[in-house]
């Protein structure tokens, strides 16, 4: 009996079972107020400190889930099991004041294996989008006075897949068909500090999602002289009507002297009201070129057409977003005779991403530099990655808010065998 193995599959539906983590994750960004939140970068530990290069890349020992494609580099004996852990550090910063905050969340939990030599098969859970904001603002308005506007939201989507992918030759084709599930929590509060007679007034939208989205990849490998190898990439997202529910509360209140709201009466109490969320195609490309086991560089571009989104009809004021990738890995010395630190995995890259935002015609920028290193196990291919990310979103332009953040991950992937027939027990 493999301890091992049943250890594992353990860990994995325990992890399954909590993964309410996904919608609790806590942020802290402004700009988690548009659309459906801060989009999550939908890359895994490992390229993320490549710069989230993916579309071109594939390796028997890591899920690349931004790529379905890259399922048929599995190993035929192998099981790739993955999760990751990120902590974030945030900075805001306006032209006067100025909050730091942080947070510790569970990325993702995804696996791995070959259904046969020509066939791949992965699933996972990660998160889609997070929200998490707490914007106050004054205002004095005549015969009224002193009026505070506090807009908070919270909540967020987590996506569940299951993907497969098939090679013929050197082309391969994937597809997930992911599960986009969560709640996006909104709530806005009118209160008057200067008086004891006017009512307040708050109201809160809830939106429920639950439906299936649809992403296809490519990918061509074709081997150059010296034992280079070049891979190209492409992943095409399909837009989507995501059913949804939204719940719509309204009522006005007054303030206790201890702080508590007095209900004063009801305006707006409507559950259930069905309707969709209309999500936008996307586009992305890339290549990777290297040496196994020493080298790799890469490039990757991604659009996505925002313009196109909706929520229950109405639309927000989200632009077409792109990004674009370049990152790069080294390995000393990959043999059984070299030194461990020669063997150690070593990771460089940056990106730039025109966001789905556009403020006070002000485009909200993100730009970012990261490094790591991954860390092989002896006598093993299971491989433990660390990596850190420093970047920048937003500008203190016309009133807005600059985000500096920084971001530590770590994940662990774990490669087992487990298509092996053992002649001894």
């Amino acid at each position: 009996m493999n301890y091992k193995k049943i250890f594992l599959i353990t860990f994995i539906l325990v992890s399954l079972l909590a993964s309410n983590n996904f919608a609790q994750t806590r942020i802290s960004s402004p700009y988690s107020r548009y659309g459906l939140g801060d989009l999550q970068n939908n890359k895994y530990m490992r390229n993320i400190s490549m710069g989230g290069v993916s579309y071109g890349f594939r390796s028997p020992n890591s899920v690349n889930y931004a790529n379905p494609a890259s399922y048929t580099a599995f190993d035929t004996t192998s099981f790739v099991f993955e999760t990751g852990v990120n902590s974030s550090f945030v900075q805001l910063t306006t032209t006067d004041l100025s909050q730091k905050s942080n947070y510790t969340s569970l990325s993702y939990l995804v696996f791995g294996f070959p259904v046969t030599k020509w066939w791949g098969a992965s699933m996972g859970l990660l998160p889609y989008s997070s929200m998490g904001y707490k914007i106050s603002s004054y205002e004095t308005l005549a015969d009224i006075g002193k009026t505070k506007y506090l807009y908070e939201g919270s909540g967020g989507l987590n996506q569940f897949y299951i993907g497969n992918a098939f090679k013929v030759k050197n082309l391969s084709f994937g597809f997930n068909t992911t599960f986009v599930f969560g709640s996006l929590d909104k709530m806005r509060t009118v209160t008057f500090p200067d008086s004891l007679t006017f009512l307040s007034l708050h109201l809160k939208n809830s939106t429920l999602v639950n439906d299936f989205i649809f992403t296809y990849g490519f990918q061509y490998q074709k081997s150059l002289k010296k034992d280079l190898k070049v891979v190209f990439g492409i992943v095409y997202n399909a837009s989507s009507r995501l059913h949804a529910k939204q719940d719509s509360l309204a009522y006005r209140f007054f303030s206790s002297t201890t702080g508590d709201e007095i209900i004063k009466d009801t305006l707006v109490n409507n559950d259930n009201i069905k309707g969709n969320v209309k999500l936008p195609m996307g586009l992305g490309g890339g290549f990777t070129i290297g040496k196994k086991d020493s080298w790799l560089v890469g490039i990757d571009f991604q659009s996505q057409n925002w313009e196109k989104y909706s929520s229950f009809g109405e639309k927000d004021s989200l632009k077409n977003s792109w990004m674009t990738s370049f990152g790069s890995e080294f390995t000393p010395k990959n043999n059984g005779t070299s030194g461990y630190f020669s063997k150690v995995h070593y990771r460089l890259g940056a990106r730039y991403n025109q966001t789905y935002l556009q403020l006070n015609n002000n485009k909200i920028d993100e730009y970012a530099v990261s490094v790591g290193f991954g860390l092989p196990l002896k006598r093993s291919k299971t491989t433990l990655n660390f990596g850190f990310e420093l970047g920048q979103r937003g500008t203190t332009d016309n009133n807005l808010i600059k985000e500096r953040f920084g971001r530590i991950v770590f994940s662990l992937s774990v490669y087992e065998f487990w298509f092996i027939k053992r002649r001894f027990d």
